[in-house]
């Protein structure tokens, strides 16, 4: 069975990393969800993961640690499936996740969100 854990070193806290992922990577829109990611080499781990919630949606704390939980949780269960498509396309990716919409969803709904967007982000890792 994989291992449904969600690590520190499967964290992108490089603020390096950050900002050159603002500036070059690529966008998957899947709603509520908008997803940039770039190709890394030789991390740790397969993918490294941000999840932002603006505080210009939600004005309270609370609310936002809320939807971070829940994509932090729809995350850790889609990530053994991601991890084998990585690994069977052999690249490694950093992403920051963020929530776009103005209402607080189910965790039912991010994660089918999140499903969607991972896939449709396989599909275009695997393009030529």
């Amino acid at each position: 069975m994989p291992e449904l854990s969600f690590k520190k070193g499967e964290r992108l806290s490089s603020r390096k990393s950050i900002s050159s992922l603002f500036k070059t990577g690529k966008v998957i829109k899947v709603y509520p969800l908008r997803i940039l990611y770039a190709h890394v080499e030789e991390e740790k781990f397969p993918a490294s993961v941000a999840i932002s919630v603006p505080k210009r949606l939600f004005k309270k704390a609370v609310d936002r640690n809320l939807l971070k939980r829940r994509i932090r949780e729809a995350y850790r269960q889609n990530k053994p499936l991601f991890y084998s498509w990585l690994s069977e396309l052999d690249q490694q990716v950093i992403l920051v996740i963020q929530y776009q919409h103005r209402d607080i969803l189910d965790y039912n709904s991010i994660n089918a969100a999140l499903k969607e967007a991972l896939e449709k982000l396989f599909l275009k890792l695997n393009r030529p």
